[in-house]
């Protein structure tokens, strides 16, 4: 479970870091699925609108059921749930990988209202090491709670804002951070590629990104009941393709 600390900083900041989630070996494996499927879906058309230097794979659950480890880490459920209270569904699996010279995003805030009661809650799974250089995600600390207008004060969401910090954070940590945060990404400024599994909750009653009832049935039945349940599936029925 969360510390008092990290629930503290969570609750205050917006974000937390927990460190040592995901195994090294963790870390490969991921890497290298992930890999696999953007070679074979390239071509697919996708729902997110493309980023130059971005490499953008959706939907991962579709492909393995490595990726339920998304909802079933304990202490990442703690600290959804320490944003979203107990009734919570997963929204979508996403992969998303920043090259050199790439990655960076308008700060945004999806049009979300600030303040408690949250709806929405995000985690990044760091498959590789979250630096100020490499396209950390920056985000406004305090900016969950504020109806204050922060993208005002800045004269273009692209450039760097005065209240912004960087989340930073070691291979194999999990960032969960309140989506009603004013957030975005960064350039990546190293020579190597920066990946990042984000996966999103919301409260029970918000419509998942994804349907999935739409799940392979191979994967759907090899999911446990509490996977099941945070993704809205009945307990004994499988659907889906096959």
């Amino acid at each position: 479970m969360l510390t008092d600390d990290q629930r503290r900083t969570l609750d205050e900041a917006g974000y937390v870091v927990l460190p040592g989630i995901l195994s090294e070996q963790e870390c490969d494996l991921w890497s290298r699925t992930i890999d696999d499927v953007w070679e074979q879906e390239r071509t697919r058309a996708h729902k997110y609108r493309e980023e130059p230097g971005v490499r953008f794979t959706d939907n991962l659950l579709r492909h393995s059921q490595l990726f339920e480890k998304c909802m079933s880490d304990p202490t990442v459920l703690d600290g959804v749930r320490a944003v979203l209270g107990q009734d919570i569904v997963l929204s979508l699996i996403n992969a998303r990988r920043s090259d050199p010279g790439y990655g960076n995003q308008a700060l945004h805030d999806l049009k979300r209202e600030r303040g408690v009661p949250f709806r929405w809650c995000n985690t990044m799974w760091c498959l590789d090491e979250f630096t100020s250089v490499n396209g950390a995600t920056r985000v406004i600390p305090r900016s969950h709670m504020s109806g204050e207008p922060f993208l005002s004060r800045c004269e273009d969401s692209l450039l760097p804002h005065p209240d912004e910090c960087f989340v930073e954070a070691p291979r194999g940590g999990v960032v969960i951070f309140n989506s009603h945060l004013i957030h975005g990404g960064s350039t990546n400024h190293t020579d190597t590629p920066r990946r990042c599994v984000h996966s999103s909750f919301a409260r029970v009653g918000e419509q998942p990104y994804y349907d999935w009832n739409e799940l392979p049935s191979a994967i759907q039945s090899g999911l446990t009941p509490t996977s099941r349940q945070l993704l809205g599936l009945e307990a004994n029925t499988v659907t889906g393709a096959t």
